[in-house]
Order: structure tokens, then C-alpha cells, then sequence
């Protein structure tokens, strides 16, 4: 397969709405990283996302919507705490979980779950061409299963060229991860995987409580997209340490870094998954990362550094 790259221009939106519209696939840029995308209405397009991504086949998808109005024509159970949610975030990097009403949204979607995950993306392009599609379209990260999720069309193209038709350039991705995927019970929101909508904005309508999951490398009974599996993985292997202060980091690296090793004192969540990158292009053996405390967005980069580690958290 020829793959080609469009501009996020009207021929670019123009060509992808196109091949979606026929049952194909296609990759598109969003405000968090880029998605591959299919009608999520279409069981033959959304097994083409798992193909050409190498994804594990109990991983669920994320459902992307136009707004609102779009979410409540798919079956699905949307709480009034959702509601207030939708209307402070939407179009945004929060993904709300909601139970099915109806199946509307077929199963190879959701992979055997009585639930679906839902968010409207952030991004004039996604948005113009959910909007022309008329559908919403089921989007996991647009890279190869397990690596460093994608923020520039070039990342994708280095994962998937070849295996899908069209990737659409919208530049780099402004907030750098995955969206904040959230449950909801007993009045209280559930973080299952934090991203940029954070805990502590959050709070400012319900009771938060961070899932355990958060914390660990992978999910037993995975509820959400992204956690069942390791993730964000360069070739190089990570080594998560957490430090109380920068010079006990740079002690420890110090004591133990070897030749082709390299380091990331400070992550950053816009660049964190292009630096992996980078260093992988430059044959690192090995990388140190200083893990963040674990609030505000240092949360969703503790969260994807431990997901990523080849190793334990190492605590000097």
C-alpha cells in the first residue's frame, strides 16, 4: 500500500472523509496525539484499525464525536454529571465511559464490553471531517501497538508506512498524550488514565479517586483503552526512578550509566514521546527518566513512564 500525506486542508479533509466514507482507514491529527481512524459504525473498517496497528484484540477503542448532540444518538447511558462534563470540556482531551443503551455501537469496538468510551476531539480537522463524515470514528493512536504514541505525522508514517492509505499532517499535537479517560459511580469520577484534563480540574464538579490502574504497568480486567497492555515502549529499555531531589537523580545516573545510555531529568508532556523517539534514533541502549510527582499533568507522565519501563521504579 502507497501511503501518502495530505495537509489538514480541505483536500486533505476532503480525501480522508472520502476514505472513511468507503470503509477505509486513515490517520488524523488531534489536539492530544494523532488517531487512526474508521467509522466506528463499521465492524470490516474498525478490524482494519487493529491490523494495521498490530493491536492486541481485547484492547477497546475510543469513540470520537462531532459534540454532545452526536454522543446521544449511540445508545449509551449519559449521566447529568457527564453532561455538566461534556459541556466544561468537549471538544477537549476527556474521554467519559459510558454504559450502553442500545447497540448502536457495534462490539468489536468496545471488545466484549457493556460500555463505550466517548470524547470529541480538540482539533479543527477532526472535527470537520467527523462533521462531513456524518458518523464518529473509532481512533486509537495512529502507531505501531506499544511504541511511543505519535505527535507528528512524521512518527506516524515511520510506524505505519505502508499499511494505510493517507495520513493527514496537522502538525504537532499541542497537548502530547492521550486523553484523560474517565468512569463514572456513586456520584464520583473514576480516572482510569490520566492526560491533560487533570484531577484537580476535575474535582471542581465531583469527587475524584485516581484507579490503582493508574499506577500499574499493565490492567488484569481492562476497563479502558490503554491499559491492558505495555505501552509508549521505545527500543531503547527505561529505567523509572524516582528521586526526591534532581542531584540524588544525577547521583544515581552518575553510578550507573553506561555507553550509549541517555537521560530525561525533566519530562515534558508535549515533547515526552517524540524525545523517546529521538533517542531511539540515536541508538540509546538505555534511558533514565526522573519520574514526576504524581499530580497536575506530572500524573499522565508518571503514568505513561511506568507504563513504558522495561524495569521495576528504582527509588535511590
Amino acid at each position: 500500500m502507497n501511503t501518502i500525506i495530505k495537509k489538514a486542508d480541505s483536500d486533505g479533509v476532503s480525501e480522508a472523509v472520502k476514505l472513511l466514507q468507503n470503509g477505509e482507514i486513515a490517520a488524523i491529527p488531534t489536539e492530544t496525539v494523532y488517531g487512526l481512524a474508521a467509522n466506528a459504525l463499521d465492524p470490516v473498517a474498525i478490524e482494519k484499525i487493529f491490523t494495521a496497528k498490530g493491536r492486541p484484540l481485547d484492547n477497546p477503542l475510543i469513540v470520537h464525536v462531532s459534540g454532545i448532540e452526536m454522543a446521544r444518538k449511540l445508545g449509551l447511558e449519559i449521566l447529568p454529571l457527564a453532561e455538566r462534563l461534556a459541556e466544561r470540556f468537549w471538544a477537549g482531551a476527556l474521554t467519559m465511559i459510558f454504559r450502553r443503551t442500545a447497540e448502536i455501537i457495534p462490539p468489536e469496538v468496545s471488545r466484549g464490553l457493556d460500555t463505550v468510551a466517548v470524547r470529541a476531539p480538540d482539533n479543527p480537522a477532526a472535527l470537520e471531517i467527523i462533521r462531513l463524515c456524518g458518523f464518529p470514528l473509532a481512533a486509537p493512536s495512529a502507531n505501531a501497538s506499544g511504541s511511543p504514541s505519535p505527535t507528528s505525522a512524521q512518527h506516524v508514517l515511520a510506524d505505519l508506512n505502508g499499511k494505510i492509505p493517507l495520513i493527514i499532517d496537522g502538525g504537532e499535537c499541542r497537548h502530547g498524550l492521550e486523553s484523560t479517560v474517565i468512569a463514572f459511580g456513586g456520584g464520583k469520577i473514576r480516572i482510569l488514565r490520566p492526560g491533560a484534563i487533570t484531577p484537580e480540574m476535575l474535582s471542581e464538579y465531583a469527587e475524584v479517586i485516581v484507579d490503582d490502574v493508574v499506577f500499574a504497568k499493565a490492567a488484569e480486567n481492562p476497563k479502558s483503552p490503554g491499559t491492558a497492555h505495555k505501552h509508549y515502549s521505545p527500543k531503547a529499555h527505561v529505567i523509572a526512578v524516582f528521586a526526591e531531589s534532581a542531584d540524588n537523580f544525577t547521583k544515581y545516573v552518575d553510578m550507573n550509566k553506561q555507553e550509549n545510555d541517555h537521560i530525561i531529568a525533566a519530562p515534558e508532556a508535549p515533547t515526552f514521546f517524540a524525545r523517546l523517539r529521538e533517542l531511539d534514533a540515536l541508538g540509546a541502549e538505555r534511558i533514565f527518566i526522573r519520574l514526576p510527582e504524581p499530580e497536575g499533568i506530572g500524573l499522565a507522565l508518571y503514568n505513561r513512564i511506568i507504563r513504558a519501563a522495561e524495569f521495576n521504579i528504582i527509588k535511590p
